[in-house]
């Protein structure tokens, strides 16, 4: 089972157009924006917070390549409200609000799409060692993810693209675990770095190509990560 250092998943998307974003997260959504983070001079994360996972909207001041979706189809958020809300993000994703408790979501719940349940399936069980809930559903901390027949993720060289692009899961050691996916049979993309003395990271995917990043952040494993 993978060793976590928080109990919830993050989302990432990336987007051209802050201001329609920030409108949406802090407005209906109802999220607040808890701080910034420049990784250089195209990319600036703004942090919203929902339940302890992070909705990551990155701000990209250059041209975004218009790569094929994400199998990341749709963002559930729970929140104190009696009947469930469907929206779309200014990049035209849905996000779902919905009372907390639907379908198990007490924090955030992830539908990821695909043209193979079973290989999904497994890979997030055995190679991430996420929770096991049913043939269609795992979980990791408290963070649900939904895998539906749909459109499936594609392969791409980068997880920079519009909208949602990535998933975040926080552990302890950002080099053990990328180890581990990949003596299982796993694909790791980008093999761990540090930033600064923020966080050491790397990537992997999913059989659909769907990017996950493998984060040992300082804040969170109280261990400054060691540089590249």
């Amino acid at each position: 089972m993978i060793r976590l250092a928080k109990s919830h998943l993050d989302i990432g998307l990336f987007t051209t157009d802050i201001n329609s974003h920030h409108d949406f997260w802090s407005g209906p959504v109802g999220l607040e924006l808890d701080h910034e983070l420049k990784f250089n001079q195209e990319i600036t994360q703004h942090r919203y917070d929902a339940h302890g996972s992070v909705i990551k909207v990155n701000q990209h001041k250059g041209v975004l390549t218009n790569v094929s979706p994400s199998g990341f189809s749709q963002l559930t958020i729970a929140k104190d409200i009696s009947d469930p809300q469907m929206l779309k993000h200014p990049g035209g994703d849905s996000v779902e609000l919905v009372p907390h408790g639907t379908r198990g979501v007490v924090g955030i719940g992830i539908t990821i799409s695909t043209t193979n349940i079973n290989a999904l399936m497994n890979f997030y069980v055995e190679i991430m060692g996420f929770d096991y809930i049913n043939d269609t559903t795992v979980k990791c901390g408290d963070t649900i993810l939904f895998i539906t027949e749909g459109q499936s993720g594609r392969h791409v060289d980068s997880f920079i693209g519009p909208n949602f692009r990535y998933l975040t899961v926080q552990i302890f050691d950002a080099d053990e675990e990328c180890n581990l996916v990949a003596a299982k049979g796993g694909n790791v993309v980008q093999a761990p770095v540090t930033i600064g003395e923020i966080a050491r990271y790397g990537f992997v995917t999913d059989p659909d190509g769907n990017w996950i990043e493998i984060s040992a952040r300082a804040s969170l494993t109280g261990i400054v990560p060691k540089p590249d």
